[in-house]
């Protein structure tokens, strides 16, 4: 009997030994099986990362390529790339009208067997060129009588909306207010010190030296190019004038009129008491690869609003003794010289304003809102991975 229970007691414990290791066995399997799936999981996350970081880097390039040439859209095809390869895809709004200016460039990046594809959606740096009166790049020398001041076109006559304010006054470098000169709104410099107002001068808003930077870059000359390529001079122009179309000279002694269209000229000049005049209607921008000069009582769109005739040059704007005009200049290196009881309404943007002698300028406040793109600049303005 007692041996009849050893042996049923041996039995039960070889019975549970067995479990045991069974059950060890069936954990240790379960340890390894969990074991390969992480280190699959692992393995299949440091490829599919790694096939990301290659299709970032492909459509990094692709927006640095797109910054050096604008006119590129060829995109990438299977470039090899650390181990990878990536392929880039140019969308605009050729094949996607609603894109406008904005580009899509889509990278996929390919690396043993995962791919990853990520976008970026690239547009032009725009800047407000006509944000102030009167922004010179490096001086505006303001004096003897100079009065600016502020009206809006799109709301009204100068009569209705003419402000004492918003007559702003903006430069990278020196602001130099003398003899009686007034601003009616602000004077900001981005140069410390930049910004100076003596004696019998008035500034009715603020005085700051701590503006930020304005870009004032050229206009690019492929904008020349075009302008030329679909000049209007020759059919647009009407009234008494001389223009020579070799050499591009405007010049009028008389009453010209000029219809809707893009201009282009190397140099205009306006004799005494010359009048250049926008037809009934009638939007104008001009290029000038030199200088424009209105001799005295000369006048330009005097009654038109200013935001009709646009002026893009590569040279100085001189306006003598009484000549009045409406208009918006622009010229990043060159002179812009307004004196001798002239009336200018709209703004004006050059390297070096001078304001002299009992001169009157009235801003047109509608002309903020005109916007342009600064030539090779493009920024990210949105990311998406797909």
């Amino acid at each position: 009997m007692a041996r009849s229970k050893l042996k049923n007691e041996n039995g039960g414990a070889i019975l549970m030994t067995l479990v045991v290791i069974g059950m060890v066995s069936l954990l240790g399997m379960m340890v390894i099986s969990s074991s390969v799936s992480e280190t699959e999981l692992s393995f299949n996350q440091v490829h599919s990362d790694k096939a990301f970081y290659i299709a970032q880097s492909g459509a990094r390039r692709a927006f640095a390529k797109l910054c050096e040439d604008t006119s590129w859209t060829v995109g990438f095809s299977n470039v090899a790339y650390n181990d990878g390869l990536y392929s880039v895809a140019y969308i605009d709004s050729t094949t996607n009208p609603s894109l406008d200016d904005t580009v899509i460039v889509r990278s996929t990046g390919a690396y043993e067997g995962a791919h990853s594809t990520i976008e970026l959606w690239i547009a032009p740096v725009s800047f407000y060129p006509f944000g102030h009166a009167m922004f010179g790049k490096s001086l505006v020398d303001i004096r003897n009588g100079f009065v600016t001041d502020s009206y809006n076109s799109d709301s009204g006559t100068y009569a209705s909306t003419s402000l004492v304010e918003a007559g702003d006054v903006g430069s990278n470098g020196i602001i130099s207010v003398n003899n009686g000169g007034y601003i009616g709104g602000d004077a900001a410099s981005a140069l410390v010190g930049g910004t100076s107002v003596h004696p019998g001068a008035t500034v009715t808003g603020t005085v700051s030296d701590t503006a930020p930077e304005q870009d004032i870059p050229d206009i690019p000359q492929i904008e020349f190019d075009w302008a030329e390529s679909i000049n209007s001079a020759s059919t647009g122009l009407s009234g008494t004038y001389s223009y020579d179309p070799v050499s591009g000279t405007f010049y009028s002694d008389g009453v010209v009129t000029l219809s809707s269209g893009v201009y282009f000229f190397s140099d205009i000049t306006l004799s005494n008491s010359a009048s250049l005049e926008l037809a009934p209607g009638a939007e104008v921008t001009i290029y000038i690869t030199g200088d424009v000069e209105m001799k005295y009582s000369s006048s330009m769109n005097a009654t038109g609003d200013s935001n009709d005739l646009i002026m893009y040059s590569q040279g100085d704007f001189v306006l003598k003794n009484s000549g009045d005009v409406s208009a918006v200049f622009y010229t990043a290196n060159g002179t812009v010289d307004l004196r001798n009881s002239g009336n200018f309404a709209g703004a004006v943007v050059g390297d070096v304003i001078l304001a002299h002698n009992s001169a009157n300028f009235h801003y047109d406040r509608s002309l903020g809102n005109i916007e342009r793109e600064i030539e090779g600049k493009k920024e990210i303005v949105a990311f998406n991975e797909l």
